[in-house]
């Protein structure tokens, strides 16, 4: 009926083939459907409308029917089995009885009833707004970038308490985690649901609602590419599961996850679990790299008679090649396969992809042993999560922590330090990933807390060591295990006696850069107003604004502000998205260029918090930094030649090129006839008289070899003249347009 005849808007097209006619007029009558309604008519005959109105959509520019078919996309979300039923339990909050039946009376069914929720008021804009977040929890979970699951470590899982109370409470003090300038809304919406026994089980469901931009995804079903739409950045949801003891978060931010779920656990449960915080854990499968026969962890209410493995898998050197073995007998895997294969990958930590660790327990008041099997995986996947028996699922959970494989982190818990966010920045100015521990460590990185915070997560071990000696000789040490395992040693080739060293710093450590720099953009406290809603990888990142001197003055973050490749691409990409008051860039260089663009370069270390306070940057700092250099950041916007006060020395400002620095008098002149040149509009300058007074007859004799004068100076085609070289864009930048290309040409005023 249509579907043929047009691309990417199935959606409009299917929601007009099933829609009422009612509906449809409703539909158009959104702000984002308007050219739908414009030029149709809409008083034709009923039943041939929908194909009228399909060959109408067909003639609609792309850009107009796009805003249409992303309604209809949400619209037909909400109309599901599953998103139906949401929406009618969130429809109970219009707490209107009237307003209650004409939503259910809706023609049209499912459909009638989402478009009218859409439609009919603010309000009920609102409410189709939460059940959409509800419904995208089913969809996101899982995902690393906008998920994260917690434990509710007790025996029976408390019951939730909604009041007006709570409500203010959980409100508040999620308006101090989140940082907001603005207090947030929670909506409760409990949900009917099953735990793992069949059970019925009540969800509870608090969307925390906050200005934001709307995001689309794609999800893959059944090898259907599928959009829908959410909010990730400016909405948070949080699942309370009491049938599977767990604290579901569903947000952008990385670090604010874990103190999202502490107060809802704090305000939400019947008893707090203050004193003992929801953690996120990962499993480190490294120790299975050893033998597991003399290990003999002691547990509460329980005694360990065998501890072995009955299946292991492993790479074979690539990521692609993997090898598994299965052991029938119950013999210790190491003694099996080491007689059998030299330097097999099951004693590489960084190897081992997954085990079946199996545990014989004798708990306390039995004489009879019980098994329990716990398959432990990459990523992060551990069955003790679906154990039915709370017994053996404490019991094994306390092996895992006992035998360092299952290990709690506390991101988000440092973001206040400025100890922590100087190490941050110090990180993110020459981080890669992986980095040695030994470079860690002389960085003055505090392992444990990063890995703590779940910055990094620990790698292959280092089997090596290059040592420096006095004389400037240089010889490798193979690094050894000393029985003590969080140490490792070398012999000393000159006095023969055994160095010991920390065995974190013989690691590899995955170091993520995001989470590195989202310590830096959280570290800035609720100072910030209007936070861009998705955090780019691209640096600068657009951090926000801060209200100083009553002006919204933009924040940005880069690191690596001292180089100048690093620098120039900054301060393009800052020049091409110019705005009237200058700006901030914070870096984690300790001495930058000090401007990019029309914007101050201030480095964090200057603006730390010297005690404890809301935020471990301090805006106040910050803010007389900015001040100091607002007026001379405004010269970022031309070409100039600042010389200093002895006339000895001069800086050449261009846009988009690093400041160059250049000292003689010679030099300078020949750099101020060609910055006066083009700011009078005739940038050529002929070669006579650039040289004239400086005994040189071309900037190739008076500048050295090692100069890098050819990137600032430029000799124009066809003639004996020289230019400044300066950044060209290939064609004019679009407004919403991608990044362009930027290429070194010569620029003619």
């Amino acid at each position: 009926m249509g579907k043929k005849t047009l691309t990417n808007a199935h959606c409009l097209l299917d929601l007009i083939e099933r829609a009422p006619v009612s509906i449809l007029k409703a539909f158009s009558g959104l702000p984002e459907c308007q050219s739908l309604a414009r030029g149709f008519d809409w008083m034709q005959d009923p039943a041939s409308l929908p194909l009228a109105l399909i060959e109408h959509v067909r003639h609609l520019r792309k850009e107009q029917r796009d805003l249409a078919e992303r309604e209809a996309l949400r619209v037909l979300r909400l109309a599901s089995p599953r998103g139906a039923l949401i929406l009618s339990t969130v429809a109970d909050q219009l707490n209107d009885n009237d307003l209650i039946a004409v939503f259910a009376s809706q023609e049209g069914g499912e459909i009638g009833r989402s478009v009218w929720m859409r439609t009919h008021s603010d309000e009920a804009a609102r409410l189709f707004d939460v059940a959409e977040s509800i419904l995208n929890t089913g969809d996101i979970r899982g995902n690393k970038r906008l998920y994260d699951a917690f434990d509710v470590p007790c025996d029976d899982a408390p019951p939730f308490i909604w009041n007006d109370t709570v409500k203010k409470e959980l409100e508040s003090q999620l308006t101090s985690v989140m940082r907001l300038g603005e207090p947030c809304e929670v909506i409760y919406v409990p949900l009917a649901g099953e735990n793992k026994d069949g059970d019925a089980k009540t969800l509870h469901y608090l969307v925390v609602r906050f200005a934001g931009d709307q995001v689309n995804a794609v999800q893959v079903v059944n090898r259907s590419r599928k959009s829908f739409c959410y909010f990730p950045a400016r909405d948070a949801t949080l699942v309370y599961a009491p049938g599977r003891k767990v604290v579901e978060v569903y947000a952008h931010t990385l670090s604010t996850r874990a103190p999202l779920a502490n107060v809802l656990s704090k305000y939400g449960f019947k008893m707090p679990l203050s004193s003992r915080p929801l953690n996120r854990s990962r499993y480190d499968l490294s120790r299975f790299a050893q033998p597991l026969k003399d290990a003999k962890p002691r547990l509460d209410g329980a005694k360990i008679e065998r501890l072995y493995l009955t299946e292991a898998k492993a790479l074979l050197g690539h990521s692609t090649d993997a090898v598994s073995l299965h052991i029938d007998s119950g013999m210790e895997l190491h003694d099996v396969i080491g007689g059998r294969w030299s330097d097999h990958p099951f004693a590489q930590p960084g190897a081992i992809l997954g085990v079946t660790l199996v545990a014989d327990f004798v708990f306390d008041g039995e004489t009879t042993e019980t098994p329990l099997s716990i398959v432990l995986a990459e990523p992060g996947r551990c069955s003790l999560q679906g154990e039915k028996d709370q017994r053996l699922k404490q019991a094994g959970t306390q092996l895992l922590e006992l035998l360092g494989v299952l290990k709690p982190l506390h991101p988000g818990s440092g973001v206040d330090d400025p100890n922590l966010v100087i190490q941050v920045a110090k990180l993110l100015e020459c981080a890669t990933s992986p980095m040695d521990g030994f470079a860690l460590a002389q960085l003055g990185i505090n392992i444990d807390r990063f890995e703590d915070e779940g910055i990094i997560t620990e790698g292959d071990r280092i089997t090596e060591k290059v040592v420096d000696l006095a004389d400037g000789e240089r010889f490798t040490v193979k690094l050894e295990r000393c029985a003590d395992g969080s140490q490792v040693r070398y012999r000393d080739t000159l006095t023969g006696n055994d160095v010991v060293l920390p065995a974190k710093h013989a690691r590899r450590w995955k170091v993520d850069l995001n989470w590195l720099r989202e310590e830096i953009i959280t570290a800035l406290g609720s100072a910030l107003q209007g936070v861009r809603g998705k955090h780019l990888d691209e640096e600068p990142v657009f951090l926000g604004e801060l209200d100083i001197d009553g002006f919204p003055v933009a924040l940005h973050f880069a690191a690596k502000m001292s180089n100048e490749r690093q620098y120039a691409k900054v301060d393009t990409a800052l020049r091409l998205r110019p705005r009237p008051i200058p700006g901030v860039v914070l870096t984690t260089a300790s001495v930058p260029f000090p401007f990019a663009g029309t914007n101050v370069v201030i480095p964090v270390e200057d603006v730390l918090a010297s005690g404890r306070s809301a935020a471990a940057i301090d805006t106040a700092r910050l803010k007389v930094s900015y001040r100091h250099g607002q007026q001379a950041a405004m010269g970022g916007t031309a070409i100039s030649v600042k010389v200093s006060s002895d006339g000895y020395s001069a800086v050449l400002y261009i846009p988009g090129k690093a400041p160059w620095r250049v000292t003689g008098k010679g030099k300078i002149a020949v750099l101020q006839r060609l910055a006066d040149a083009y700011a009078a509009g005739t940038p050529h300058v002929n070669t006579k008289k650039l040289m004239e007074d400086t005994n040189c007859g071309s900037p190739a004799n008076l500048f050295s070899k090692n100069s890098p004068w050819k990137d600032y100076l430029v000799k124009v085609k066809g003639a004996h003249a020289w230019q400044l070289h300066l950044p060209m864009l290939d064609e004019p930048v679009e407004d919403d347009g991608k990044d362009v290309e930027i290429k070194e040409g010569a620029l003619t005023g």
